[in-house]
């Protein structure tokens, strides 16, 4: 069980629900809420699939197709949040993040399953207007593939305890070392 009263055990749960959600699909941060700015300055939000996580780099790794909102929004304006949410803990973890991006090599695309390569298509581009759902007959471009690296610079946890909320904020600037915020 989680001490939600320790900065410790607060920084272990979020690490843990990170690495643990690329392979296991039931993870509650296998999917997370990418939060960026959008083209007109307003706030974007979507979800995105947790592919890795390094805790060592404190970095997590997502894939997207190049030609999508967030590659450009990303572009213009690297910072974006990432949102988890735990609701068997009642947990919510924010990322605010650097994020950077790159093209996928040929090893990258090789790798990643075939069905899934119909996700990184130029015929038709994301956003582009169909006239029935079913109108989508995607064609896979490797060059589309692409990898976001969020590099976190801060962790901030809400525990919605029954008696108690917690809040706690990490910082890559001081090793994260953690702090208590009233909620």
């Amino acid at each position: 069980m989680i001490d939600y009263n320790s900065l410790t055990d607060t920084f272990e749960a979020v690490w843990s629900r990170l690495t643990d959600a690329p392979t296991n699909p039931a993870s509650p941060a296998r999917f997370l809420a990418l939060a960026t700015v959008g083209r007109s300055g307003g706030a974007e939000a979507r979800m995105i699939v947790l592919r890795a996580a390094d805790r060592d780099q404190a970095q997590l790794t997502a894939f997207t197709n190049a030609a999508s909102a967030k590659v450009a929004e990303l572009s213009a304006m690297p910072s974006a949040t990432l949102l988890v949410w735990d609701p068997a803990d009642s947990l919510q973890i924010r990322l605010r993040s650097t994020v950077t991006q790159r093209p996928a090599t040929d090893a990258d695309w090789t790798r990643l399953p075939p069905r899934d390569h119909a996700l990184y298509a130029r015929d038709p581009l994301p956003g582009t207007p169909l006239d029935t759902p079913t109108a989508n007959t995607p064609t896979p471009d490797a060059a589309l593939f692409t990898i976001l690296t969020a590099r976190i610079d801060e962790i901030e946890t809400l525990h919605l305890g029954r008696d108690l909320h917690r809040r706690a904020l990490f910082r890559r600037a001081d090793a994260f070392r953690g702090q208590w915020i009233a909620p």
